[in-house]
């Protein structure tokens, strides 16, 4: 959380009766709720406490399943401190000792320096991707056909010319996709065009 309440694991599968979970809670700065649970209040290291649950039984790290060392999977185990084994997890404070069950040994929270018991670490991660400017260009060019398809008017345009007995007859035509009020504009603009184009060609013409 926003307070640095952190959860952590401890396996022991070997140098024990039985093979044993710890699942830790870390508080920097450790409060009470009005339900009578641990928190932090604050996220630097002013009253830090450590609770641990302690748990036996198969941890399920010899049978060649990969297993993942941060979580432990509790089903299957015996429970021995914290949640409804009546009896309270391990609470540690540094410097403190504590006894695990059944005499198993002891857990020492060993502090650096009185004035700071907690070793600090930051974890920084460093990302470099060399392709992420051609995404950028090429999103940035569909979203430009993406407008162009949507505000571009869209038209066809075809010419057809016969012959008559007074000359060469031309016609013009146009279809929009969807409503366009100046298809009729655009289909006499190119008509125009058109007439100009043809009335230079054949002006280049006769003076050859």
């Amino acid at each position: 959380d926003s307070n640095m309440t952190s959860l952590g694991i401890i396996k022991i599968p070997d140098g024990l009766p039985e093979q044993v979970g710890l699942v830790g809670f870390f508080y920097p700065t450790q409060g009470v709720l009005p339900s009578g649970a641990f928190t932090s209040v604050y996220p630097d290291v002013v009253n830090p406490v450590l609770t641990l649950n302690v748990f036996s039984g198969d941890l399920g790290i010899d049978d060649g399943t990969p297993r993942s060392v941060y979580t432990l999977e509790v089903d299957g185990l015996t429970q021995h401190t914290g949640g409804d084994t009546g009896a309270d997890s391990l609470e540690l404070t540094p410097g403190a000792t504590v006894d695990l069950p059944n005499g198993w040994g002891t857990i020492t929270w060993e502090e650096i320096t009185a004035e700071e018991p907690v070793k600090r670490f930051a974890s920084l991660q460093i990302r470099r991707d060399p392709s992420s400017g051609w995404v950028l260009m090429f999103s940035v060019l569909a979203t430009l056909g993406l407008f162009a398809g949507l505000f571009v008017p869209r038209r066809r345009l075809w010419v057809k010319a016969r012959t008559t007995p007074d000359g060469v007859h031309v016609e013009y035509a146009g279809l929009a996709r969807g409503e366009d009020p100046t298809l009729v504009r655009a289909v006499e603009e190119f008509a125009t065009r058109h007439a100009q184009t043809l009335d230079s060609e054949r002006d280049s013409g006769g003076e050859r």
